[in-house]
């Protein structure tokens, strides 16, 4: 026997169980491609708003920290503070009032189209207040509860990017911290924010167990 012929016959013995294994091995899995089901994400957004209480003009900044399912549904917590020069108020009291407020609690935003660059949703959050005003002579505070549903447009700069706008209506349980001033602090808000983060946690798969037989 030449010692090609024999180099050829020891490969071929060496190579058909490697490949008889992978075959078998190969046949335990079935090869699919999941990169499109993204299931979980967690963000931090940034939000800046501009709205009215009673005719006066209110800034607003928020944060919020959140959880994302599906790209369907977040859940998190956020904290807002908003200010207003209140110049139009029953002005019998002297001077000019402002208005802070300190208000946070439950976020939870619902989204359609959620596998397209723009998204619509649904944010809404409940929670508690801190609301002082103060004036050149008195300086008065209460707690409310707060409701803020609104609607927003989302766009999916990438990954770990989005960018939001929108609109919010905020409801508040009634307050007393001066009379004939202020009674809540229901008013629309228009808002633009970021959420940076990352919107895929998941590893993409490849491969799963084929059924048994």
């Amino acid at each position: 026997m030449k010692f090609k012929e024999s180099v050829l016959i020891i490969l071929i013995i060496l190579i058909t169980p490697q490949t008889y294994s992978q075959e078998t091995k190969n046949q335990d899995y079935i090869e699919f491609n999941d990169r499109k089901n993204i299931v979980h994400g967690v963000y931090l957004g940034l939000d800046f708003g501009y709205g009215q209480i009673k005719k006066n003009e209110t800034t607003s900044m928020g944060i919020k920290l959140a959880y994302v399912v599906n790209k369907k549904m977040e859940i998190g917590i956020t904290t807002k503070a908003l200010y207003s020069d209140l110049r139009s108020v029953d002005r019998s009291f002297g001077g000019d009032f402002d208005l802070l407020v300190i208000y946070g609690g439950l976020h939870s935003e619902n989204i359609l189209l959620s596998t397209s660059k723009f998204n619509f949703s649904f944010p809404f959050l409940i929670g508690i207040g801190h609301i002082q005003v103060s004036g050149p002579q008195l300086k008065n505070t209460d707690i409310t509860l707060i409701a803020e549903p609104g609607v927003n447009i989302l766009y999916n700069l990438s990954r770990y990017v989005q960018f939001e706008a929108g609109i919010k209506y905020r409801i508040s349980s009634p307050i007393d911290p001066i009379p004939n001033i202020l009674d809540n602090i229901n008013g629309f808000s228009i808002g633009l924010g970021v959420k940076m983060g990352v919107f895929n946690l998941n590893k993409n798969r490849y491969k799963k167990k084929a059924p048994k037989k």
